[in-house]
């Protein structure tokens, strides 16, 4: 049946191209031995130049074929390489693939032998004009190398081409029975065929049917499943199908497939997922990593979608191309559903690229049909202007290939002619100030079903480095759109931009070559924009607690502690000082009514502490905490009242200007002899849930956070990444700490990337992976000033 074989080790890397690496003799062994994936070049993290990496690279790969068997197909797949491929096989030029983003597979029976066989790759890195996405500004990098997996594909003669499964109601009230529709293809349509269906939960066998009639190569079959569990956000349940083509009782082909049963739709008044309103709440994300570029394996690209998952988001759109199988299926295994478009940047360019474009169109909804994460296609260039002509060809080939899912295509401009399902559309006029979202009918020409795709981002950008008064407020820029988002009946969700900071072209982002829109910095470590979305979880998957601020005066003007922003969905905080009470606080349903979990603000931090310490009567006591909380706000702009009642309590000489500042460094800037320590508690149901504390750093010290010690040396290598940290005595990043920090690693791993490096607003990470299977070993981290720390490491 069926075989599939890696070929993702011992390949052999030189970057440039000679003619004579063609010649069947030459010995190429003498260059660089690579795994994929790979990049051509390994990129600083930041302030490069982006044509490092537009470079020509050939690649050189030796496989053995015991015995060629001419009752089988064999096909060479190639996942993803950018931007160009020109294959050769035993010196034979087999295939010309133009753009880096779709998968590509090449019939090579004609080529390959028994014994050994020599492939060859020539990869033009460089981005070139007329292959989407390129021919204009792109606000992105590519990068270039075979980044994902090369495989050799055994197939039996006559076989499966197309096995597309979808599901539709049978009633919208029966939600455990659902009709499973099959469109299924063949490569041989001169002869009849039975086709066996066994649907599989786990070991309980759900369905086993064999259709009657004989099947015939473009059929749609449909057949109705009892008793299913839909798949969902909060419950992505997946069955095996195993389908299997059958030849007067003989088995000729099967495959299987992960699959979900559900429905879901677009409309004027919301998006529908199994008949029930959802609101979507999202981020973009691109498939970049630090360093590597692209060429990122299996268990990096899910780690994307855990982190999208632990962030509470429920989708997310795969800016702006097609991306991972290993993205996409923890996708489905998460319940994170999905927005995918083909490549694109602005730029529509001539005929060529349009019918590129048509090409990856095409090859991305037949790869990733049967993802149920997958619930629209953007089927239009990210943010070009209306061609009505091509866009009427987009949207027919995605409804001809797939006829179960709604098409959108994002623009970043109003009245744009729809023709697509829904009207995606990117809303960056939230500033501040103003309301978070754009009313539909002042984008739209007429009613349609409407999705916010991208926010925020270059608007604001912000540095996990940046002041705390900016890093607060890019929080809470992203806070305002999600109260929009859920106040507007009729949007189905927003998405924001972005996920994480990523590279770019000098054209965009800061001067370092990172666009620094993420809620996340590069390596994925959380800035304070993350909380907005996090704080939106159900308290049962997770309690959050997050304090939007370091609590130290002197890192703002005038030690001026702004308003206090806390993101929780407990209940209700109690706030203390020095552990003496100052207040309990409820979410500010006044201004964040919509959303499930708004905010809570903290504008007094004194509470009754001038009253219980102070040598004041009670209302005079309360009259100098108002002023002093007005001065906090407003400085000596503070409201004419407030200037009123200072001079009050001035010629009534309760106070003076001396005891004005005593007062307000006491119990505002915190600048006492002991260290000023605040902590809060979280509450549910009045149960005391969760703690944190924030206050002066009295002790640092390092730590060391890994994401898998287990790893995988199976189809192609693992990787996983290390984050280290100092943090004070309460666990919490030291955001201007820039210790420097090296790594030594034992056998069978290795350090991508620099091996040391200086933490960066208080952190940074280090990419590990596996070299050979080798049971344990182990990582060394040195310090400056530190001890030093060892991780132990499993590779199997």
């Amino acid at each position: 049946m069926r075989k599939l074989t890696s070929l993702n080790f011992d390949w052999y890397f030189v970057p440039k191209f000679k003619t004579e690496y063609l010649n069947e003799t030459f010995d190429f062994h003498r260059f660089e031995q690579v795994d994929i994936p790979h990049t051509m070049t390994i990129l600083p993290l930041a302030n490069f130049n982006e044509k490092e990496s537009q470079i020509i690279g050939t690649y050189f790969k030796e496989f053995t074929i015991e015995n060629k068997d001419d009752n089988i197909n064999y096909y060479l797949q190639f996942k993803g390489v950018m931007t160009t491929a020109k294959v050769y096989l035993n010196n034979q030029e087999i295939y010309l693939n133009e753009g880096g983003y779709t998968p590509f597979e090449i019939s090579v029976n004609k080529h390959i032998k028994t014994g050994k066989n020599i492939l060859k790759v020539i990869v033009d890195g460089n981005e070139i004009k007329d292959i989407p996405p390129f021919g204009g500004l792109v606000d992105y990098l590519p990068y270039s190398g075979i980044y994902r997996e090369v495989f050799l594909l055994e197939k039996p003669q006559v076989h499966f081409i197309t096995t597309h499964l979808f599901s539709d109601d049978i009633n919208v009230i029966n939600q455990t029975s659902i009709m499973l529709n099959l469109k299924v293809m063949i490569n041989d349509n001169n002869r009849e065929f039975g086709l066996k269906v066994l649907i599989q939960d786990g070991e309980n066998e759900v369905l086993n049917h064999l259709f009657p009639e004989k099947f015939v190569g473009n059929n749609i079959y449909s057949i109705v499943v009892e008793n299913i569990k839909r798949w969902s956000i909060e419950s992505p349940n997946l069955y095996d199908v195993k389908l299997t083509l059958v030849d007067n009782g003989l088995t000729i082909d099967e495959t299987t497939i992960k699959f979900g049963f559900r429905t879901m739709m677009f409309t004027e008044t919301g998006f529908l997922l199994n008949n029930n309103k959802i609101k979507l709440m999202g981020l973009n994300r691109h498939q970049s990593y630090p360093y590597i570029g692209y060429a990122a394996p299996k268990s990096m690209q899910e780690m994307d979608a855990e982190i999208l998952k632990n962030l509470g988001v429920n989708i997310v759109r795969t800016s702006h191309y097609m991306q991972s199988d290993h993205f996409l299926n923890r996708c489905d295994e998460l319940g994170i559903l999905v927005l995918e478009e083909i490549p694109g940047w602005n730029y529509i360019g001539n005929d060529h690229f349009k019918e590129l474009s048509l090409k990856n169109l095409a090859i991305m909804i037949d790869h990733h049909f049967n993802h149920p994460s997958i619930i629209l296609w953007g089927v239009r260039i990210n943010e070009s202007k209306d061609d009505d002509e091509f866009y009427r060809k987009t949207n027919a080939l995605a409804k001809e290939i797939d006829p179960s899912r709604q098409t959108g295509g994002v623009r970043n401009f109003k009245k744009s002619n729809l023709l697509e399902d829904v009207y995606t559309y990117n809303d960056f006029s939230h500033t501040g100030e103003n309301d978070g979202l754009e009313a539909v009918k002042a984008v739209t020409k007429s009613r349609s079903p409407y999705l916010v795709t991208e926010y925020n981002g270059h608007v604001f950008p912000t540095k996990k480095t940046d002041s705390q008064d900016r890093r607060i407020e890019h929080s809470l820029r992203h806070l305002n759109v999600i109260e929009y988002n859920h106040y507007y009946d009729n949007i189905s969700g927003a998405i924001g931009w972005c996920m994480a900071d990523y590279n770019t072209h000098f054209q965009f982002g800061s001067n370092d070559h990172i666009c620094h829109h993420g809620v996340l910095d590069m390596h994925r470590i959380e800035k304070y924009a993350a909380y907005p979305y996090k704080s939106q979880k159900n308290p049962e998957e997770e309690i959050v607690l997050f304090v939007a601020n370091n609590m130290i005066a002197g890192d703002f003007d005038l030690l001026k502690l702004p308003e206090i922003v806390v993101y929780t969905n407990c209940d209700y905080i109690k706030v203390y000082k020095n552990d003496i009470y100052i207040d309990t606080i409820y979410p500010d349903r006044d201004n964040y009514e919509y959303m499930p979990h708004p905010p809570i603000i903290i504008k007094d931090l004194i509470g009754k502490q001038i009253e219980l310490n102070e040598p004041y009567k009670k209302k005079d006591a309360k009259r100098i905490k108002n002023v002093l909380l007005s001065f906090n706000k407003y400085g000596f702009d503070m409201p004419f009242k407030d200037k009123f009642t200072v001079l009050n309590l001035l010629m009534r000489k309760i106070i003076n200007m001396d005891d004005a500042i005593n007062l307000f460094s006491k119990y505002l800037a915190n600048q006492e002899l002991s260290p000023t320590i605040f902590k809060f508690e979280g509450y549910l149901a009045d149960n005391l849930v969760k703690t944190v504390y924030r206050g002066h750093m009295m002790e640092a010290k390092m730590i060391i956070e890994v994401d898998r010690s287990h790893l995988h040396h199976d189809l192609t290598y693992d990787m996983t990444r290390v984050v280290v940290k100092m943090v004070d005595q309460f666990g919490n990043i030291l955001d201007y700490a820039n210790e420097v920090v090296s790594v030594e690693t034992a056998d069978g791993i290795e350090v991508v990337g620099p091996k040391s490096s200086a933490l960066n607003g208080g952190s940074t990470a280090f990419y590990i992976r596996s070299i050979a299977p080798v049971g344990k070993t182990k990582a060394v981290f040195k310090f400056n000033h530190y001890p030093v720390q060892e991780l132990e490491f499993t590779i199997k």
